[in-house]
């Protein structure tokens, strides 16, 4: 796996890692919050193995990237499409986990002729829904609903500390699932060191994000015209099913998946089977 960055139009650092077949169809990764791009290591050789190429970018303000204050869930399509150049691709696949979910719907409807294909993967929906704020974490529902960056980056400063080392200190209730997901001492470690990145610059990037995640999408799903799957866990505790299923009715033709075993956590083990799914609309 290449851990490396790249300069943007506008002189901020992109940070990325890039693994599997490089000169293989490409699926960018979008991760949750607060993780970072190291999501996925551990994955190279069978990404691999699949033939396909997987980069997953930082987030402004997480791990290796520039911060971009007061920054909205549609710059991130530009960010994208610098990436994708750098890389010399055309098109693309995307996918993305969590919070990194509604970035893939962004792209979709933002980039037309750029993306392939979309997968989201225990996706948060459009914050506009009154019911997307049920069975939210309450510290979420809190930065969310204070709607300014600078009071979510005092608040998370106060309860997860400057550097987010107490954000884990919390009790969650997690699906049976996700406890035997974090029983695995490799699965936990990797979930955990892409945390620690998520924080590398402070809890900056973590509080923008939950302040954009609640803002309403500013474009319109109905739009979108390419593939998209949607897949949830039914028993996850930390974005309720409620949420994959209220996406996939935004877009048309979206394909619902349900899993009943799975929780959220849990959801990382589809991702090699999403990657393949994904590569075909790139053949």
């Amino acid at each position: 796996m290449l851990d490396t960055s790249m300069t943007l139009p506008d002189g901020r650092t992109l940070a990325y890692t890039d693994s599997g077949t490089p000169d293989g169809p490409l699926v960018l990764y979008f991760h949750g919050a607060p993780t970072s791009r190291l999501d996925l290591v551990g994955l190279e050789d069978t990404f691999r193995s699949l033939g396909v190429r997987v980069v997953s970018p930082d987030r402004p303000g997480y791990g290796g990237s520039s911060p971009l204050p007061r920054r909205s869930r549609n710059d991130w399509a530009e960010d994208v499409v610098a990436l994708a150049n750098h890389l010399g691709r055309e098109r693309f696949a995307v996918m993305g986990i969590s919070s990194g979910g509604p970035y893939v719907v962004t792209c979709a409807a933002l980039l037309p002729t750029r993306v392939a294909a979309g997968a989201v993967l225990a996706g948060v929906t459009d914050m506009a829904w009154a019911g997307a704020w049920d069975g939210l974490d309450p510290g979420d529902v809190t930065i969310g609903r204070l709607a300014d960056e600078e009071a979510a980056i005092d608040w998370c400063q106060e309860h997860y500390g400057p550097d987010g080392s107490r954000y884990l200190e919390g009790d969650v209730e997690l699906a049976p699932a996700d406890v035997e997901f974090m029983a695995d001492e490799t699965k936990a470690a990797g979930l955990t060191a892409s945390i620690a990145e998520a924080f590398r610059q402070g809890v900056g990037g973590y509080a923008q994000d939950a302040t954009v995640q609640a803002e309403p999408w500013s474009f319109d799903p109905g739009t979108i015209t390419v593939p998209i799957r949607v897949l949830h866990g039914e028993v996850d505790t930390i974005v309720p099913v409620a949420h994959g299923r209220h996406t996939a009715a935004l877009i048309p033709g979206a394909v619902l998946e349900t899993f009943p075993d799975h929780g959220h956590l849990s959801m990382f083990t589809e991702i090699p089977a999403v990657v393949a799914d994904l590569a075909t609309a790139l053949d």
